[in-house]
């Protein structure tokens, strides 16, 4: 299967994983807005969230693939299905283990959690229910992710990509139906959670089964493999996962400040997820098995035009989506979320958030690139100390900003520090792995260019187009309008201009219909 094909496969799943999720937070937000309910949903959920994005998302797979692929390429399947066994009997016990933890230390972890929610009130007493029930998700959390690193290294893309779709609709359908038995909606929201994390594991498990996965297996509690993961599973995090950190340590944060600001927050941050999940997690889940089977196998030399290419193609697809995220801030949050319990402030408050936390989108999409490549050829201290670079600028920036500017500070710091991550990977590539910065930055400037005239046009376009005054039929399509003559005027400007990235999406097409 070809590489590009493997990438359409995971975008297109993950496209339809993404719209259900805006639509399942369009219904949270109609249904509990921004309260107090929702600042104790969202300040419980955001660590689960965090391990879910660390590992469903793929990061655990940067640690336990390289490894794995070893024994598939050499055609040791026993010993890939003994270190999947032990995979699972480690995660499992760690899983057990932290669940019990976080009910009986529960009161202690969420005044470190949520410093700013009092003990004894109603949002520390309501954020104190939810994060019991939603415990058991860092068990489900675990498992869903060995099942995605081995089923995307046998070569099934589409499973693993469609999974979250069905964890969408489950929790959709309970904030629909299941909330109002309820007397606080919310506790049935956060049983949609563990619900959806169940179906979601339920449907890959049969698909490992069949691989031969989960058959018979050497005994071997601690698989040379397993082990070798689990000694590059923390650094591996803190290189791979420094934006959910950063957005972890923000929410915290914003506890502090006036009720809503942790919503304001996170609606923010699920509409960066968008374009983020599209580009980079899709192109990072397809290339990492690539990567790490040529490493495997001694093929370098394979690795570099591959990574070059496509390095030039997430910055140039990267910029516009950057923009056009800053330019329809307002309208794009009127349309999503202003319904319902989501009133004109809660809008107002989340498209500047959005603004600021866009400005990042760049540095968030080029370090997931970066880091896959380093992970694939066994690299792990570089984007670990790109990690620590980051999270150490936001914990000195975001206490200022937010001083300064308030919610709006807290989503700047998370851009800021993102940038100084990725700077720092751009000058400490893998070291047998070589490519054009100079080739990236203009691919990069290019964008730009074409970027801010888009974004002019768009914005423009948007006071004369834009009218939800008639309802949201109206809003949508105006909306939808701007996208797509944004998109269209990038890229036809691109063509007309002769860039090189054009030329460079009809030779990756052209290589995408070659076998690996």
């Amino acid at each position: 299967m070809s590489l590009v094909k493997n990438t359409m496969s995971v975008s297109g799943f993950t496209l339809l994983s993404r719209i259900f999720g805006v639509i399942r937070d369009a219904v949270i937000a109609m249904v509990i807005g921004t309260s107090a309910q929702s600042d104790a949903f969202f300040i419980t959920f955001r660590p689960f969230d965090l391990l879910r994005k660390m590992f469903s998302d793929g990061i655990f797979s940067i640690s336990f693939v390289p490894w794995f692929s070893r024994y598939i390429e050499t055609g040791r399947k026993d010993q890939a299905v003994s270190m999947v066994f032990s995979a699972l009997v480690m995660l499992s016990a760690l899983g057990v283990f932290l669940v019990l933890c976080g009910v009986l230390l529960a009161p202690w972890i969420l005044q470190v959690m949520a410093p700013g929610f009092v003990p004894g009130s109603e949002r520390f007493s309501l954020a104190l229910v939810l994060f019991k029930i939603m415990v058991p998700y860092v068990w489900i959390i675990m498992v869903i992710s060995l099942c995605m690193g081995v089923l995307n290294t046998l070569g099934n893309f589409w499973l693993p990509g469609m999974t979250p779709l069905l964890f969408n609709l489950v929790v959709i359908l309970f904030t629909l139906f299941a909330a109002g038995y309820f007397d606080i909606p919310v506790t049935g929201l956060a049983l949609g959670i563990i619900f959806g994390g169940l179906v979601q594991l339920g449907f890959q498990v049969p698909f490992m089964v069949q691989h031969g996965m989960l058959g018979p297996a050497r005994f071997v509690i601690c698989h040379p493999g397993v082990v070798n993961t689990a000694k590059k599973m923390i650094p591996c995090m803190v290189g791979a996962a420094p934006f959910q950190v950063n957005i972890l340590v923000v929410s915290f944060l914003a506890s502090f400040l006036a009720e809503g600001s942790v919503s304001f927050l996170y609606y923010a941050d699920r509409l960066v997820q968008f374009p983020m999940s599209l580009i980079a997690v899709s192109f990072s889940i397809v290339l990492l098995p690539f990567f790490a089977k040529k490493a495997a196998i001694g093929q370098m030399t394979h690795i570099t035009p591959v990574f070059d290419t496509g390095v030039r193609l997430v910055m140039f697809v990267t910029m516009p989506a950057m923009a056009g995220l800053m330019a329809l801030n307002d309208p794009i949050v009127r349309l999503l979320f202003g319904q319902g319990a989501f009133d004109a402030h809660a809008v107002t408050q989340t498209a500047a958030c959005l603004f600021y936390l866009a400005t990042g989108l760049w540095a968030f999409i080029g370090s997931r690139v970066f880091v896959t490549l380093h992970y694939a050829v066994s690299s792990i201290w570089h984007p670990f100390f790109a990690g620590m670079i980051c999270i150490c600028t936001n914990l000195v920036l975001a206490p200022v900003l937010s001083g300064l500017m308030g919610i709006n500070g807290l989503a700047l710091s998370v851009s800021l520090s993102s940038g100084a991550g990725f700077v720092y990977l751009v000058f400490h590539p893998p070291a047998r792995v070589r490519f054009s910065r100079i080739h990236m930055l203009i691919s990069a400037c290019r964008a730009l260019f074409l970027s801010v005239i888009m974004a002019m046009s768009v914005r423009w376009a948007a006071t004369i187009i834009i009218n939800d005054a008639h309802g949201k039929l109206f809003l949508a399509a105006g909306v939808t309008v701007c996208v797509v003559m944004g998109i269209t005027l990038v890229f036809l400007a691109a063509a007309a201009l002769k860039f090189p990235e054009i030329d460079l999406v009809k030779d990756w097409l052209k290589k995408g219909s070659q076998k690996d």
